[in-house]
């Protein structure tokens, strides 16, 4: 999507199923209730988009039905290494080991206002968030949280239209710290910078990938979408979950690791630890007692598979066609170590 327009967007900000006594929102115990999966797509034929390219109509249509019935499905074929996953992750394993008075000097929290943001550095959202600052469903969320944002050059229009001289023009959108902001990179971890900006670049070369396939699920032209995410907005959550003992589960501080949400753009893409289980749960229909699938990783044929799920982006601009499949994340436990996620919001 543009720029302008999604940044308009956002601004205001396997295995097993479970079944959840929920009342609106409330936080429950869930239970074991059977074994489906999500569907799996090989996304290899989309390399390319040359039009005149044959591509695999069965795929197509699995992929139609994963959008419109379940929201999310694992991406194979998205073209990116399992040796660049696996480094994103440890990176940020390390990012987040760092001294807590380290992290605290990239804190979010410290660019809340415009005027503290500068020509190197801040940016509303960028930044490091202590476990608790995030809050879903009027509940605190049980994570860690750095987050990065698609940096604009310095000759974009939209950060020349937010320059000094237009601070006071109330006709202007009221974006003006995502437009301006600068991403935080710890001087600490300089390998975190070159790992993410590589991450980056695979990740939307992937997105490209799903959209063209969307595009054709659709029927539409293949490349009918290129336009509208040529200018991307990327934003990028790297998490740290810290393991619960099972008796602190439940809290009245605290909701899940991050409360029942759906995503808010195009695509979203998440690269989470091999060893994270029952943690990443999916609803599977919008009833109060409601099934939920947890989307374990899983690796096929020695390939790293993405889990991928649509964003409210696309449920609007196919009137809902194509869900937005609301989703959570449970604490894991101990003795379980900690659960790295970095999600890639496309």
């Amino acid at each position: 999507m543009r720029s302008s327009s999604l940044l308009k967007h956002i601004t205001p900000f396997l295995n097993r199923t479970w079944y959840r006594h929920a009342s609106g929102l409330a936080q429950s115990e869930l239970v074991l209730h059977n074994n489906p999966v999500l569907p799996l797509i090989d996304f290899s034929a989309f390399a390319s988009n040359d039009e005149t390219n044959h591509y695999p109509s069965d795929m197509i249509e699995k992929l139609a039905n994963a959008c419109e019935h379940v929201g999310f499905f694992y991406a194979i074929g998205h073209g990116i290494s399992n040796e660049l996953l696996l480094r994103t992750l440890s990176v940020t394993r390390q990012l987040f080991d760092l001294d807590l008075k380290i992290k605290n000097q990239y804190a979010s929290r410290l660019f809340v206002n415009s005027s503290n943001i500068n020509y190197q550095s801040g940016g509303l959202g960028r930044g490091y968030q202590s476990i608790g600052e995030n809050v879903t469903n009027s509940r605190r969320d049980r994570h860690e949280g750095f987050d990065l944002y698609r940096e604009l050059d310095s000759n974009h229009p939209l950060r020349l239209q937010f320059n000094e001289k237009n601070l006071t023009n109330k006709t202007l959108p009221d974006y003006r710290e995502m437009a301006i902001g600068w991403n935080l990179w710890p001087k600490e971890l300089p390998l975190f910078k070159e790992t993410i900006t590589e991450y980056t670049t695979a990740m939307l070369q992937a997105g490209a990938r799903v959209m063209r396939a969307i595009a054709l699920s659709l029927n539409l032209p293949l490349n009918y979408f290129e336009s509208t995410f040529n200018d991307s907005f990327w934003v990028i959550r790297c998490i740290r979950y810290p393991p619960v003992s099972q008796n602190k589960i439940q809290s009245p501080e605290y909701g899940e690791g991050c409360g029942e949400h759906s995503d808010y753009g195009w695509l979203t893409f998440v690269n989470q630890d091999l060893d994270s289980h029952n943690c990443l749960h999916v609803r599977t229909n919008d009833r109060s007692k409601a099934t939920y699938i947890s989307a374990d990783p899983i690796v096929v044929e020695e390939q790293i598979a993405l889990t991928c799920n649509i964003g409210d982006i696309i449920a609007f601009i196919t009137k809902n066609k194509y869900r937005s499949t609301r989703h959570c994340v449970v604490s894991p436990v101990k003795p379980a170590r900690s659960r790295i996620s970095t999600p890639f919001f496309f």
